[in-house]
């Protein structure tokens, strides 16, 4: 019996250094795959409370300010282009109130990711700086976003595209002008913002967000809008990380006439509703019909299989479960203070970057 105990322990310790030394030659496990989340919102005219001098924003100023100037919101609101958008002007009380409940309904949108946001928020529609600081700083605490960059363009609404991300900037934020051909003229419009981002892996990822001219103005003003997307993301070079995302203000009835999206950004980029969003409707509704007017644009160094960091396709979606986002169709519901509903006409547009494990 004593020998057989023995010989147990003995087998016991040899298999216990056999099955350690054996673990020891097998390669620890790795680390999970990280995800870098991306979205792209037009927050639908989120003005602050002031007059900005040279800008059309007179519909987006308190009542008691109109009241106080009659003649001058006279002369102002006769410009507008219809007799609604006249009485909108003339009428529409944008006090501190309002605001906060417009503030307060895009940050629900926008923390429904994760109770947090996203990693990198592009946000269309914005007036100033001003007023998007005011968003993080008292809506958005939470996002803890520590990027936070806008700058004039020259859209005569004022309405500008702001960039927000938890990640710092890699280089100073720069704004692309639009290069206008010969034919298009020299309209004042919208910008591109670039923000440079340095990732955790210490690659810089360029962010362009872009609001291209909309339907009311002629195709070539879209077709020069996406040509400047494209030559910026192409002077980064091969292989960098370029996302762009925003309201290309392109349908589709005009990509089957023009191409714009699918023969023009397509070869360049990868279209998130076209590799993506398999259960999508659109991101825009209008006159009975969905539309991706939002898109979000992956460069060739985000697909690449010898990348760290690519585009989940996957992962492409249109967020909607905020409770102030849709109407009882299942539509986007615009701002309307006095009503318990109501964000924007647009569907965010939001993906994810994979991040490999080394």
């Amino acid at each position: 019996m004593r020998y057989f105990l023995m010989s147990v322990l003995s087998f016991s310790v040899s298999s216990l250094f056999w099955i350690s030394t054996a673990a020891a030659d097998v390669a620890p496990m790795a680390k999970p795959e990280t995800k870098i989340s991306v979205m792209a919102y037009n927050v639908e005219n989120l003005f602050d409370t002031q007059h900005d001098e040279n800008r059309d924003d007179w519909t987006y100023l308190p009542l008691a300010f109109k009241k106080a100037n009659p003649d001058l919101m006279q002369k102002e609101c006769e410009k507008m282009s219809t007799p609604f958008y006249k009485d909108e002007c003339l009428n529409a009380d944008w006090s501190e109130e309002t605001l906060a409940i417009k503030m307060e309904r895009v940050a629900d949108v926008i923390l429904q990711i994760n109770g947090r946001g996203p990693d990198v928020l592009i946000v269309e529609e914005v007036e100033n700086l001003r007023v998007l600081k005011q968003l993080n700083d008292r809506y958005l605490k939470a996002a803890g976003y520590q990027t936070v960059v806008l700058l004039e363009g020259e859209d005569e609404r004022g309405i500008d595209i702001g960039i927000l991300s938890r990640f710092p900037l890699a280089q100073p934020e720069k704004i692309h002008l639009i290069e206008f051909s010969a034919e298009s003229g020299k309209p004042t419009t919208r910008g591109i913002m670039e923000a440079a981002l340095k990732l955790p892996t210490g690659q810089t990822l360029f962010v362009l967000g872009f609001h291209f001219p909309s339907q009311s103005n002629p195709l070539s003003h879209r077709v020069d809008a996406v040509n400047t997307l494209n030559k910026i993301m192409q002077s980064k070079g091969a292989g960098a990380l370029v996302i762009g995302a925003g309201d290309s203000n392109i349908t589709a009835v005009e990509d089957q006439s023009a191409g714009l999206v699918s023969k023009t950004l397509a070869p360049l980029w990868s279209v998130s509703h076209l590799v993506g969003c398999k259960t999508c409707k659109g991101t825009h509704f209008y006159k009975g019909g969905w539309d991706y007017l939002d898109l979000m644009l992956f460069s060739g160094g985000l697909i690449s299989q010898n990348s760290d960091v690519v585009m989940a396709p996957e992962s492409i979606r249109t967020p909607t479960a905020s409770k102030f986002q849709l109407t009882k169709n299942g539509t986007p519901a615009r701002f309307d203070e006095a009503s318990a509903i109501g964000v924007s006409d647009h569907l965010p547009i939001y993906g994810e970057l994979t991040v490999k494990s080394k």
